[in-house]
């Protein structure tokens, strides 16, 4: 019950204020902070181990995606919160971060990271049924690695790639390391958007056990 009290109080302070974010770039700057802030702030009187990504296009219409930041103990509380939200004209909820198909890769802080220049290498590990462990291939890594961000621009683009549930599920431990060829077709390293497919012909066979 206090769950539900919970999540009706979010959604009807969000329904109150659902067109400042529609309109956030006509605000100051110093009142974008607020209103953000506060999103925040009611969001976690619902749960703190719960965030929130919001994307508005060009005709003002908005999405409000809740994500667990991957992680699965909160993955019912952010479907029971969207769950629970209103109709309401111009907007979309969705829970958990959903995998980009188009694959056009993230932007983070001064890192630009496409799938279609990254390579993977997956190992099952039997002591993790049914999970791999990911060695993600990057040229130039011994340059890249010397940014301080690139270990969340990693984790951001593989929630991209996977989504946020699938990664979760699917991926037990990943590293970061060099591309060990020049020609990574010829030596049979698949792109990292090609990893999607991989895991649901690996789910087919482990199926199969």
């Amino acid at each position: 019950m206090l769950r539900s009290n919970d999540a009706a109080k979010f959604w009807r302070w969000f329904e109150e204020r659902k067109d400042d974010f529609r309109f956030f770039r006509e605000m100051e700057q110093d009142q974008i902070v607020e209103v953000f802030d506060e999103l925040t702030e009611r969001l976690h009187l619902y749960c703190t181990s719960l965030f929130f990504e919001m994307r508005i296009n060009e005709n003002n219409d908005g999405e409000l995606i809740i994500t667990a930041n991957c992680d699965e103990d909160f993955f019912d509380d952010a479907e029971y919160l969207v769950e629970k939200a209103p109709e309401l004209e111009h907007w979309t909820f969705t829970a958990l971060i959903p995998a980009d198909e188009g694959g056009e890769g993230i932007e983070y802080e001064d890192l630009e990271l496409s799938p279609d220049e990254i390579w993977f290498t997956a190992i099952e590990d039997p002591e993790t049924p049914e999970k791999l462990n990911l060695a993600v291939h990057m040229q130039n890594y011994d340059l890249l690695k010397l940014n301080e961000h690139l270990d969340t621009a990693v984790f951001l683009l593989l929630q991209s790639v996977l989504g946020e549930k699938a990664f979760a599920q699917y991926i037990n431990v990943y590293i970061m390391t060099e591309l060990p060829s020049e020609d990574p077709v010829e030596e049979g390293f698949p792109e990292l958007n090609a990893l999607p497919e991989y895991i649901a012909a690996l789910k087919s066979e482990w199926e199969r056990r």
